[in-house]
């Protein structure tokens, strides 16, 4: 079997945590697995030291003069003459890149194709959205992404996005859709005995319990979230005291969403955690019977896999990548509003039958469509492709030269 050396390059890896954070980590051990050589690429983090590397595959840290520490950002002509040197060092086959808006990212793109002609894998994790100075932002990620050969998207929605954000420099250059992956194994449904056991440790009777996990920022939306259960208890004519709202996370917004609970008098069942380590969550979802997922322009979310591989079904927005995950009363539902989020948040409330065949049918889809299995198989179906038509290009272009040089 042949094997590649493959760098993933990113500003945002661990020590700090988060969707790409875990996609890349998920996806060099799966690489190994498969008999490839992973090399992870990244900055020193050095606001958050100390910390231990021991991961099953190198990581190479590369510290710069500029950091910017509220975006884990960092960048400096050093930094990218280190990163050279180490391409030299380790002959690479692929650059796989997280983020097309990571200025690391993108710097490695161009010492990759444009130094070390090394072809580049980009996958676009996130929405453009409307940033300050949006238009001179665009002018300079299109700009800066030239060098790269094939544009991944973590969904439809993304890849409308990437083609939108792109236009006319994408020059013909692929979009393919891949979602992110979950391992089937770690995250699964609970035996009965775990999910009594897990609800028991949290105190939990014969509530239906709506679950939130993730940063409470204004783009997710979590604030929201006790009217729209106020709203969905008032619909479903079920009394307040028959449900439990459990949510997880932090964030400028974590304050309001404390105010909302308060001024609907959903205190008494609500229940509040701040961030826990990743593999705490699986008795939270094995506790749950619904995950409630309000934000609005996310790309593919984590939490809305491990949901689905848990056996929960989800309610959310549909301004979303979830629209490629979620099937109208067949994993979920999705709404265009908060009206809409209560009003199918009450049919789910109502129907105990209705919830767990929507919790099969989750479990089912994410083992046919988002297993590391299936996922790991259609990210190596790009890097050939990308490797044989880079090559070819290459070739074309030396015959070009040669011919020029002839005349």
């Amino acid at each position: 079997m042949e094997t590649w050396r493959i760098a993933l390059a990113s500003d945002w890896f661990y020590p700090k945590v988060g969707g790409i954070e875990a996609h890349m980590d998920e996806l060099a051990r799966n690489l190994l697995k498969a008999g490839h050589e992973p090399y992870v690429i990244t900055h020193d983090y050095r606001y958050m030291m100390p910390y231990g590397d021991g991961f099953p595959y190198p990581v190479e840290r590369f510290p710069a003069t500029f950091y910017i520490k509220k975006h884990h950002i960092s960048i400096s002509p050093t930094q990218l003459w280190k990163i050279n040197e180490f391409y030299k060092k380790i002959n690479f086959d692929l650059t796989h890149i997280h983020s097309i808006y990571s200025p690391l990212a993108i710097a490695v793109a161009n010492v990759s194709r444009g130094i070390r002609n090394v072809p580049v894998v980009a996958t676009n994790h996130s929405f453009f959205g409307n940033p300050p100075l949006s238009s001179l932002g665009l002018v300079n990620v299109r700009f800066s992404l030239r060098k790269v050969d094939h544009f991944i998207a973590v969904s439809t929605p993304i890849a409308r996005d990437t083609e939108r954000v792109l236009g006319n420099w994408l020059a013909g250059r692929p979009v393919t859709v891949i979602p992110n992956g979950i391992d089937t194994e770690a995250w699964r449904p609970p035996e009965p005995e775990e999910r009594e056991r897990a609800r028991k440790k949290l105190g939990i009777g014969d509530e239906v319990v709506l679950f939130y996990v993730g940063r409470m920022t204004s783009r997710k939306m979590a604030h929201r979230l006790p009217l729209v259960i106020k709203r969905a208890l008032q619909l479903s004519s079920i009394p307040k005291e028959k449900i439990l709202f459990l949510a997880v996370g932090e964030g400028e917004k974590r304050a309001e969403l404390e105010e909302n609970i308060r001024r609907t008098g959903l205190g008494e069942v609500s229940m509040l955690f701040s961030f826990l380590p990743r593999e705490k969550l699986p008795e939270f979802y094995w506790a749950s019977d619904v995950v409630l997922m309000p934000g609005i322009l996310e790309a593919f979310p984590v939490v809305g896999l491990e949901a689905m591989a848990s056996g929960r079904p989800i309610v959310g927005r549909n301004e979303s990548g979830l629209s490629d995950m979620v099937i109208k009363g067949v994993t979920g539902f999705l709404g265009n509003s908060e009206e809409e989020l209560a009003f199918y948040l009450s049919k789910v409330l109502s129907d105990e039958s209705l919830r767990e065949k929507m919790g099969f049918e989750s479990r089912k889809m994410v083992e046919r469509n988002f297993s590391w299995k299936v996922v790991i198989k259609k990210i190596l179906r790009v890097y050939k492709t990308t490797m044989e038509t880079a090559s070819q290009f290459d070739k074309r272009y030396v015959l070009y030269k040669l011919a020029r040089g002839l005349r």
